[in-house]
């Protein structure tokens, strides 16, 4: 089946938010069952939209956190837009964290979808929103390599200037050798000076591996 433009999965996002009045869905309370699997959860992975929309009219509900994550977290995850969208339109919410800490936008920045990344910030998806791994979604997409995705995000507000496990997201872009990615980062503002608890830098970082294009990269940004 083919796959519905962008355009035309956040033009129905924004008419369904703006209608008022309709019924609303009555499966929209939060369920933990962290250590349960879901035929909801599993079937938004697998992509299967008929599952999808058998397990909502059956009364599952769209905002549950199994041990395979929330419906939308793993279709985002899977890169699956049209199940994503679906989920949205019957009002999951786009700011759910899984077990894990991955929000849904988080789950589409790792995962490299530019369709999906815009349909949850469309949404309503924070774009700095962190679970309690504290990932956010420009994080996710700066360790995937996702350059496209990085853009998005910076567009829409992303934050560059964060730290995970005590760390900067630009030394941990350096420590992967990616140097147009540690170009993006630079030039969004990236703190080139930033100094680890222990004192280590990305400067130092790519000079222990040996990285000499991201190390003069960095020299001229302004690192010592």
């Amino acid at each position: 089946m083919p796959k519905r433009p962008l355009a035309c999965l956040v033009l129905a996002l924004i008419a369904l938010s703006a209608c008022s009045g309709q019924p609303q869905p009555v499966n929209l309370e939060t369920v933990h069952r962290a250590n349960q699997s879901s035929p909801l959860v599993n079937a938004a992975m697998r992509g299967d939209l008929a599952a999808v929309q058998a397990q909502v009219a059956a009364g599952a509900s769209l905002n549950q956190i199994s041990a395979d994550g929330t419906p939308l977290t793993a279709a985002a995850g899977a890169g699956h837009d049209r199940v994503a969208w679906y989920l949205l339109q019957q009002g999951a919410d786009p700011n759910l964290a899984d077990a894990r800490g991955r929000t849904p936008l988080v789950a589409a920045s790792a995962e490299g979808s530019q369709r999906l990344v815009k349909l949850m910030l469309s949404a309503g998806a924070r774009v700095n929103a962190s679970g309690a791994d504290g990932t956010t979604a420009v994080a996710a997409a700066a360790e995937a390599g996702n350059l496209s995705v990085m853009r998005t995000l910076l567009d829409a507000g992303g934050n560059v200037n964060i730290a995970h496990d005590g760390e900067s997201l630009l030394m941990h872009v350096v420590r992967n050798g990616d140097l147009l990615m540690t170009e993006v980062l630079i030039a969004a503002g990236a703190d080139v000076g930033y100094r680890a608890s222990d004192g280590d830098t990305a400067l130092a970082v790519a000079r222990r591996h040996n990285l000499d294009d991201i190390e003069m990269l960095l020299v001229q940004a302004g690192a010592r």
